[in-house]
């Protein structure tokens, strides 16, 4: 999946992003794409609407296993980095919740580089 698959994908699952994508210029930038998929997916952990944010996750593996590699690098850098902080508004029970229902290549991914970083 190229940058611009990837912006027909988000834009049809997630509507209301539409709009960021295109004054944002992301249309060209995988990783003003995925800081707006991170921004809308920690709006949805505050709103503790874990359907959507079930939803975005999903979305973003979708997109990450996929997608070429600048989009994957975007995701590592930027949402995967930024997961921890997209739940923290979250009380420790939907954290557990939301933890359960990340896709496998994300959660690994997100192990290789929270736990596998030696800081």
């Amino acid at each position: 999946m190229n940058q611009n698959e990837a912006v027909v994908v988000v834009c049809t699952a997630l509507p209301e992003v539409t709009a960021a994508i295109t004054n944002e210029g992301a249309r060209n930038n995988p990783f003003a794409l995925v800081r707006i998929i991170t921004v809308y997916t920690r709006k949805m952990a505050a709103q503790h609407d874990e359907l959507m944010l079930e939803k975005c996750l999903q979305l973003v593996d979708r997109i990450y296993t996929r997608g070429a590699r600048t989009i994957k690098n975007a995701i590592e850098n930027i949402f995967i980095f930024s997961l921890d902080n997209i739940l923290y508004p979250c009380s420790a029970g939907e954290r557990s919740r939301t933890f359960s229902k990340v896709p496998l290549t994300l959660y690994s991914s997100y192990v290789n580089q929270v736990y596998k970083s030696g800081i």
